[in-house]
């Protein structure tokens, strides 16, 4: 006799917990594993970071005040250039080139294009562990002595540009080969073009930094003399070739800045058509000015060479491709202004980010339209005008767009929302903090060259500059207290936050919406997707929604596949017709 309870009395099986699905998994070659790996590592390389730019403001306003747990470090000028080297290197390698190419992009565009991974995952995986030495060798540096940590650094750095061209031929391959059936190029979505342009630059800007810093490493280690220290001859070729190692140098540096950026003008254009419910403002020409800003940042590489014995008229030239970047710039943004006019915009956190980027965005480029022009970059602004110019457009504004896309893709990712109320608090406290910080840095590099008014005592301008310090010193550290608002909403989120009920609660358009939150093992299961329509119809339908995602094939019966989906979770994938 049997007996069939439809497996009704069976024991359930226990649901791994966080870390189970998303640091101990034994799919390590997971894409969406990988992309989440390199969030943490960028998540930890920016509080890093924080804590090592308040400690470089306080020793600039107090020198002499002693720091716990750093006093043994020695207080002298070459360990601050060492925390300078550090900071700069985990803010810009670790941060702001892993984290929206190879944290976001490694976990979305697979899904987003309709693959099922990237297209070498053991590379992929590869890469994540280099990057890892990377940080490990840079923060060791700091700790020894100088040859030491010289050659330690260059060696991480060298590292973490092989784990980039990794990368980078990663996402040009899935890019054009994974693609799902339907998936056009006119219908992908902006993010996956910015990966790809950016993946694009990459290829070509970190194979000229490896090869630099390979020269480098074999003059140090090998004495070969690649690059010169001192000029050895008085011939115009020995002038040249000292130089050689600083031309390299910046055929990545000044490329460095769009390679940050791309991806985070994708982001931009793609959470404010989903949140305007409106199509992206000529989608083919936003293209297009993606592909001149690769472009024309790859092209102005000598703009700040103005005294390393290159041609007297090349400054010129560079600086006319600098000033040419305004027009990719200017498509952008009117873009950006022509999604929101008009459109029903839903103030939420991801939002407010993404317009405290143009905001920053806007502030920060304006500085560097006077800084294109050689004569003025040279002599009329000092290094307090150039960091608060670099730090709103690569540092804040970049970690701005990638904080609306954390709350943008949170629910996708761990099918959990974070906090709105908490999140816009972070935001307002944030974007006042930034600004009183790195506007009046403007003002310092200003000031540090004009011309001081008749009877006016030297004490008197040394005293007006120290408040000014004193004041974004105090700026800063409130910024960074702001700080502890999100990681507590962070970390709640994580553990206890509001579970979303459906799969597509921004009810957007692109395919990564289309599977269950938060994303399973495998993206999509026993189906292959099928793409019918671009990736940003929104006013399509007058019945019911108003927006039609990639994935159905036809108006009819897109409400009730909507409203099941939002209910019990229906797989969209057996709505598409057989192929």
């Amino acid at each position: 006799m049997v007996t069939y309870d439809s497996g009704a009395n069976a024991p359930e099986t226990p649901q791994p917990g966080f870390f189970a699905r998303h640091v101990f998994t034994s799919r390590r070659t997971n894409h969406k594993t990988i992309g989440l790996n390199y969030l943490w590592l960028a998540l930890f390389s920016v509080f890093l970071g924080m804590v090592m730019s308040l400690v470089m403001r306080i020793h600039l306003v107090w020198p002499g005040v002693q720091l716990p747990l750093l006093s043994g470090l020695g207080n002298t000028p070459e360990r601050y250039a060492a925390l300078t080297t550090v900071h700069g290197s985990l803010m810009v390698f670790m941060v702001l080139t892993a984290a929206p190419q190879a944290g976001f992009g490694n976990y979305f565009l697979p899904i987003q294009i309709g693959a099922r991974d990237m297209a070498f995952p053991r590379l992929n995986l590869l890469a994540f562990w280099a990057t890892v030495g990377s940080l490990l060798g840079m923060t060791a540096a700091f700790f020894l002595h100088a040859e030491a940590s010289i050659t330690l650094w260059v060696a991480s750095v060298a590292l973490f540009c092989a784990a980039s061209l990794v990368n980078a031929l990663n996402f040009s391959v899935t890019t054009i080969d994974l693609r799902a059936q339907g998936m056009t190029l006119p219908r992908l979505p902006i993010t996956v073009w910015a990966w790809f342009l950016n993946a694009i630059l990459g290829i070509l800007i970190f194979s000229i930094l490896l090869a630099a810093c390979t020269c480098i490493l074999s003059a140090r280690l090998l004495g070969a003399a690649f690059f010169p220290s001192q000029v050895l001859s008085a011939s115009l070729a020995g002038l040249a070739a000292s130089y050689d190692g600083q031309r390299l140098f910046w055929f990545f540096a000044q490329a460095e800045v769009y390679v940050a950026m791309l991806p985070c003008f994708g982001i931009v254009t793609h959470l404010l058509a989903t949140f305007s419910r409106k199509p992206v403002w000529r989608e083919r020409t936003v293209v297009l000015a993606l592909c001149a800003v690769g472009l024309f940042g790859f092209c102005v590489w000598g703009q700040h060479m103005f005294s390393s014995g290159m041609n007297p008229y090349s400054p010129l030239a560079f600086s006319i491709l600098a000033a040419s970047l305004g027009l990719p710039a200017s498509i952008l943004l009117m873009s950006w202004f022509a999604t929101l006019w008009n459109g029903r915009v839903q103030m939420t956190t991801a939002v407010l980010f993404i317009l405290g980027f143009i905001s920053l965005f806007l502030a920060g480029g304006i500085s560097g339209l006077f800084l294109a022009r050689r004569d003025l970059a040279a002599v009329a602004v000092s290094d307090d005008f150039i960091a608060g110019h670099f730090h709103l457009v690569m540092g804040v504004a970049a970690t701005f767009a990638l904080l609306g896309a954390l709350f943008f893709w949170f629910p996708k990712m761990f099918g959990r929302r974070l906090d709105e109320r908490l999140g816009k608090i972070h935001f307002w406290l944030t974007f006042a903090g930034v600004y009183c910080v790195f506007m009046p840095m403007h003002w310092l590099g200003l000031i540090a060259h004009s011309r001081v008014p008749p009877g006016t005592t030297l004490a008197a301008v040394a005293t007006a500059g120290s408040s000014v310090r004193s004041f974004v010193t105090a700026a800063m550290l409130l910024t960074i207290a702001a700080q502890a608002v999100f990681f507590f909403n962070f970390v709640w989120s994580l553990l206890r936050g509001e579970r979303v009920t459906q799969e597509n609660p921004w009810r957007a358009t692109t395919l990564e919406w289309s599977i269950p939150s938060p994303v399973a093992l495998e993206n999509f299961v026993g189906y292959e997707p099928v793409v019918y329509r671009g990736a940003y119809e929104f006013n399509s339908l007058s019945q019911g929604e108003d927006f039609a995602p990639q994935h159905l094939s036809s108006v009819g019966g897109f409400e009730s596949a909507t409203s099941v989906a939002g209910e019990s979770g229906t797989n969209f994938g057996a709505l598409a017709p057989e192929t």
